[in-house]
């Protein structure tokens, strides 16, 4: 593969130090295409916006500058390919005179939100990733559902399935090898935002409430609901002390959608949850992860796991070294870039690619 110059635009928080920026998608490509020996040039929009805002914050004045000065950037440095993740304070606009002055470069959307049109808090989501489709060549989405999907237009525009990748580099822990962590079960998510049990929506809270009253542990770690919110690394070194992790999204009959803490948590070598509903079991199998259907079905195997530890080290190594294998931040690099380059073959990926 030919190194590129690539212009990699998305959120790198370097201003607004909170959440788990350092484990992002963008960093995590970003590293995998150096790795890969493309050059890369990180813009980090937002920041950018809020520099050039009226006293620091990101307003209309901050976002038209932001616009002047990334169309300058990417003139000045010629890219072969600009990449955008969530890199909503750019327009069309900007965009389209990208490409009439640099006629061949490649422009890809990713993002990592969901997508289901019937969920509210997706609307906005959505129309974000509609607003660019016009200019962008290639979209990739966390997800491999074409019934949920079919809202960008299909037949028109090329998208593609991206998973949420792992860097040894970042998820450092191996958790399994472990044979008492400090925690037996660690969740994380504000208390009133909606989960997904038995296909049913309950609060974050409530959902702790029922492991906390049916689990034999009280070693239970669930930041932002029994303890502090937990940030960056502080994050990573909560999943790094945690047996086992429950990743639970608002929806979980969204075809391989799962937020990125799917990553974040096998990436650590613990042993991971997840709905049986969400379809990575076309992916992964039960020695690999924990997959649950029902709440009684959760709640048994959260206590099994806990009542053997020797059980619990075996799936979860398994699972982190599938997970590593697959979804290394790299090969997920790899596979972008053979999209962009017109080598991309579907029967290489044991998983969806090409959504039609």
């Amino acid at each position: 593969m030919t190194p590129k110059r690539i212009v990699h635009c998305a959120n790198f928080n370097t201003i607004r130090l909170k959440g788990c920026y350092m484990a992002s998608m963008g960093y995590k490509l970003t590293q995998g295409l150096i790795r890969l020996n493309h050059q890369v040039l990180c813009y980090s929009d937002r920041d950018i916006a809020k520099a050039f805002g009226f006293l620091g914050h990101k307003n209309f004045l901050g976002n038209r500058k932001a616009n002047e000065n990334f169309y300058k950037y990417c003139i000045n440095l010629k890219p072969d390919v600009i990449i955008l993740g969530h890199a909503d304070t750019i327009s069309i606009e900007t965009l389209k005179k990208i490409k009439e002055e640099l006629k061949d470069v490649k422009i890809i959307q990713w993002n990592v939100d969901p997508v289901n049109p019937i969920e509210p808090s997706c609307i906005n989501n959505i129309k974000n990733i509609k607003s660019k489709l016009e200019v962008v060549d290639y979209t990739f989405i966390t997800t491999a559902d074409s019934r949920l999907l079919s809202v960008l237009d299909l037949e028109k525009n090329k998208v593609f399935f991206i998973p949420n990748p792992v860097d040894a580099s970042i998820e450092t822990a191996k958790v399994y090898e472990n044979p008492n962590p400090k925690y037996d079960l660690f969740f994380a998510a504000s208390p009133n935002s909606k989960r997904d049990l038995e296909g049913k929506l309950i609060t974050s809270k409530e959902l702790t409430e029922i492991i906390t009253n049916n689990v034999k542990s009280n070693k239970l770690l669930f930041p932002r609901l029994n303890s502090p919110s937990l940030d960056g690394i502080s994050y990573l070194e909560g999943l790094a002390n945690s047996a086992m992790v429950l990743n639970i999204s608002r929806l979980s009959s969204d075809y391989l959608y799962s937020s990125d803490r799917m990553a974040h948590a096998m990436g650590q070598g613990c042993l991971t949850f997840v709905d049986r509903k969400t379809g990575f079991g076309d992916i992964f199998t039960e020695d690999e992860i924990a997959f649950y259907e029902t709440k009684d079905e959760l709640i048994d195997k959260i206590n099994y796991y806990i009542e053997n530890p020797k059980q619990r080290q075996i799936v979860a190594q398994n699972g982190y070294k599938k997970y590593h294998e697959l979804f290394n931040e790299t090969k997920v690099a790899k596979y972008l870039m053979s999209v962009i380059d017109g080598s991309f073959n579907e029967k290489d990926y044991p998983y969806k690619t090409l959504i039609k």
